[in-house]
């Protein structure tokens, strides 16, 4: 563990909301209404060949109009994606669930994953990058160029990567990736983490003193990391939602 996060132990609050959930329930089931029609229709006009599902109140699988798509779903083998490269296919569907998410920060937006140096196959690059980390489960080494430690994939940065990352099942020193979103490190700031806000320029070995934390306070809560990241995530969004209401923002224990 970090020197400067020794000490730093769960609030109270944390533990409490933890507690009072369940990991099947409140992680794998946290599901979002994503716009497959604009995600579609932008797929087709970058010349990808995937088309993107979800699900409708019924639970069919349905492939137009506003469907759910639930964390669960985001999987090597999910029925909610037809691609002709299942990594590329998985981190478009990672990208519309983030985007769509109403408690994490993200916009909707297409990544642009095409490579402008090798134009002859400008997707050779992404896709080596995702095989890698859905078949050996971990990292790429980074090139001797790239100073943050991240492997060079275009058009995705580190929010959308943990989002993959933790699909995918990648470790880093016997541990899960975990999301990572600028809500949830600005929860850590606030409780007094001494490392830096932005999520953007976080390297590498930052994001692994993050994952460190995020377990250890895992163990001393015992619960799921996952579910220690969901809470900082919430605590920010209800902490701004009670600044403009004037009173306690829902969900309690916060």
């Amino acid at each position: 563990m970090h020197l400067l996060d020794e000490g730093f132990e769960p609030p109270e609050a944390c533990v409490q909301w933890c507690s009072a959930r369940a990991y099947p329930l409140h992680v794998l089931d946290d599901g979002v209404q994503v716009d497959l029609n604009w995600w579609n229709h932008h797929l087709r006009d970058s010349k990808h060949e995937i088309v993107l599902h979800g699900r409708d109140l019924d639970g069919r699988v349905v492939n137009r109009g506003t469907a759910i798509v639930q964390r669960n779903d985001l999987r090597l083998d999910s029925e909610l994606f037809d691609a002709d490269h299942n990594g590329l296919g998985l981190l478009f569907l990672c990208a519309a669930w983030r985007s769509a998410h109403r408690s994490r920060r993200a916009t909707r937006r297409l990544p642009d994953v095409f490579d402008a140096y090798t134009p002859k196959d400008p997707l050779r690059k992404i896709k080596l990058i995702l095989d890698h980390c859905a078949t050996s489960r971990t990292l790429p080494p980074a090139s001797s160029s790239n100073w943050s430690g991240w492997p060079d994939t275009p058009g995705v940065g580190v929010s959308l990567l943990a989002v993959y990352l933790w699909a995918v099942g990648v470790t880093r020193e016997g541990i899960r990736a975990q999301m990572i979103d600028q809500h949830g490190v600005s929860t850590l700031i606030h409780e007094g983490w001494l490392e830096e806000p932005s999520v953007s320029g976080f390297t590498l070995r930052r994001y692994d003193r993050y994952q460190e934390l995020l377990r250890t306070w895992s163990i001393q809560a015992r619960t799921h990391p996952e579910l220690i990241e969901m809470w900082l995530v919430q605590r920010w969004n209800a902490r701004v939602q009670e600044a403009r209401s004037g009173a306690r923002a829902e969900p309690t224990l916060f």
